[in-house]
């Protein structure tokens, strides 16, 4: 039998692979590899039965097969929050896309759904009649109007935000990254807000944002909700990253003629003349002036003299330059009060980065730990430099005697560990923002304050199916439904969040067992070989399904932290932390209709598996 199994190369998909090739069947897998891995299939790629197919099911493809194993879909918390509208595209999309092949070559078609379908449930087992408990209209917003998100091209508020900027985005390896959003969210919002607020911080968001933070316990940060009983004036959000940028040799100050600058003289020059300088016309010749004394001015003397410009002019207090090239390059910088910095400076390496940065805290007879300037987009863009050199800023404003305005930035070191303290509730009215990005922690800033935030996301099984049997009523598709609970074994990723994995990863690597609320919710663990064998089973009945596939053994989550505790590392310690909201309080199949109607049952214990 010729047989496509979507999701081939992941977790569940490459044990699947693997029956269905050893029982004979040609198979074709289809990944994306967002999630799968090319060495879980790696045996089999040298087998003239067996062909990889890259490709992402929410786009069409044209194939000739019998059956459809549809598995192509992130499983794990980590991956499916990661990027929301991916997953909820996969379902959508992907799940139309494999029932309209099904549909054109009459093939059957199998969706591996899951017991996220019950929600919390009320009823204990589950079958596969309990409609489920779930909250389908829970806010998806979560940012004030007022909160202003960091793209490429500088600061923006989200309602100004065209989806065609990309977002800075934090990654795994705790590094900044740029990002196109999929989706930009814009919601009424009347309701109960949370207000972080202290010298630190200046944030009010919904109470299901995901606030990026650590406690004082634990070393690690995560996504925690806002409305959690965390004990936040001692919890710690991130406010920097690391950076890499691009290191360039040279700088080409106009198209022609060209004058080519090299760059670490030319972004030392520019940070003196972003903080002092001037332009100006003098007998029709076209200049740049930079002003200062003392030891600093023989820096900047010395900093002109390695600029390839021949028509200098120095004063005891002051340096001309005579070019007008400079000068036009110069003017679109601005007066003291808009200045900025060029967006190809900001993209620079960490090092050159440093270079414009000690000249400019040198042009504003800065001390090193805070800087001034007329200028509100000026600041803006010392606070994002400071977060590409692993330092933090916050924006104060001030009004001078003669009404000027006047902007401050206190340097912070990031070993300070800035702590987060006041929290309050109150009410709300208006309209709420988010985007959707790649990278699920973003960053944001309000009333000068910036730091990294978590964002929202969706989850989408719940509609594959119903497209599914919509196909199955209307156009006649032989369909199969499975529901699959709590599997687990071999080739689970590290990161990807499950409460097997997370446990055994924490007790070898000899750090606390992180079990959420009480640990008294419970789960029920099914070996990847057993569900297998289930899948194929109905796939290849008579019965339509929804059918649950797991294993009716029930622990608590603390009772597997024990068990994984004594099994692996005695050592290891157990912390508690808030129990997510609308996370599940009991999971246990009722596996009746699989015994009834397949024959099947599990057969690996726990402990075995």
């Amino acid at each position: 039998m010729r047989i496509l199994v979507t999701g081939g190369a992941g977790f569940v998909g490459s044990h699947l692979v693997d029956r269905l090739m050893e029982a004979g069947h040609e198979v074709l897998c289809l990944d994306n590899f967002y999630t799968g891995n090319k060495r879980n299939i790696l045996k089999w790629l040298d087998n003239p039965y067996f062909e990889m197919i890259r490709h992402d099911i929410t786009e069409p493809i044209r194939l000739e097969v019998d059956q459809i194993y549809h598995l192509a879909c992130p499983a794990s918390p980590v991956h499916y929050q990661s990027n929301p509208v991916k997953t909820v595209k996969t379902n959508v999309l992907g799940t139309l896309n494999m029932l309209g092949l099904a549909k054109r070559v009459k093939a059957r078609f199998l969706l591996a759904s899951t017991s996220e379908v019950y929600g919390d449930p009320a009823v204990h087992p589950q079958t596969e009649d309990y409609r489920g408990n779930v909250n389908p209209i829970g806010i998806r917003s979560c940012f004030s109007a007022d909160t202003e998100v960091l793209t490429s091209q500088g600061w923006k508020y989200f309602h100004g935000l065209s989806g065609d900027e990309e977002i800075a985005t934090l990654n795994g390896e705790g590094a900044m990254e740029y990002h196109q959003p999929v989706e930009i969210i814009a919601e009424r919002y009347r309701g109960k807000v949370i207000h972080f607020q202290n010298h630190d911080c200046d944030l009010l968001v919904t109470p299901n944002h995901k606030m990026y933070a650590k406690s004082k316990k634990d070393p690690n940060f995560e996504l925690i909700r806002a409305d959690a009983p965390l004990q936040w004036e001692a919890a710690q959000m991130l406010k920097v990253a690391h950076y890499l940028g691009e290191e360039r040799d040279w700088f080409d100050l106009s198209v022609h003629p060209v004058l080519r600058i090299k760059m670490d003289d030319w972004v030392e020059f520019l940070g003196y003349y972003i903080s002092s300088g001037t332009t100006g016309i003098q007998d029709g010749k076209y200049q740049g002036i930079l002003a200062a004394a003392g030891e600093k001015y023989e820096q900047i003397k010395a900093c002109v003299a390695r600029l390839p410009f021949q028509d200098v002019k120095i004063g005891k207090q002051e340096i001309s330059i005579y070019s007008q090239q400079l000068y036009s390059y110069l003017e679109k910088l601005g007066s003291s009060e808009t200045r900025y910095i060029p967006r190809e400076v900001m993209c620079l390496s960490s090092r050159q980065l440093k270079i414009f940065w000690a000249a400019l805290m040198q042009g504003d007879d800065g001390t090193g730990d805070r800087y001034e300037c007329k200028s509100a987009r000026l600041i803006g863009d010392v606070q994002e430099l400071l977060l590409k050199l692993g330092y933090a800023g916050n924006i104060e404003e001030q009004e001078t005697q003669s009404q000027e305005k006047v902007y401050h930035m206190q340097v912070q070191d990031v070993r300070e560990n800035p702590r987060y303290g006041k929290q309050a509730v109150s009410d709300y009215d208006g309209i709420v923002y988010c985007v959707n990005v790649p990278n699920h922690v973003i960053f944001v800033r309000r009333n000068g304050k910036a730091l990294f935030c978590g964002n929202c996301y969706d989850e989408g099984k719940r509609i594959a199916e119903t497209l599914s049997f919509d196909y199955h009523r209307q156009n006649n598709v032989d369909i199969r439904v499975v529901r699959i609970f709590n599997t687990y074994g071999p080739r689970m990723l590290e990161q990807d969040g499950r409460v097997v994995s997370n446990f055994i990863a924490q007790a070898l690597k000899g750090i606390p067992l992180t079990v959420y609320g009480d640990g008294s919710q419970t789960r029920s663990f099914c070996y990847v070989s057993d569900l297998v064998e289930g899948i194929i089973r109905l796939m290849n009945g008579e019965h339509v399904g929804p059918v649950n596939i797991g294993n009716p053994d029930e622990y608590t989550i603390l009772e597997l932290a024990h068990k994984i505790q004594a099994m692996i590392n005695p050592e290891a310690e157990i912390i508690f932390k808030p129990l997510p909201q609308d996370d599940p309080r009991q999971r246990q199949p009722d596996i009746t209709r699989a015994k009834t109607w397949l024959g099947w049952e599990p057969t690996i214990p726990w402990q075995k598996g």
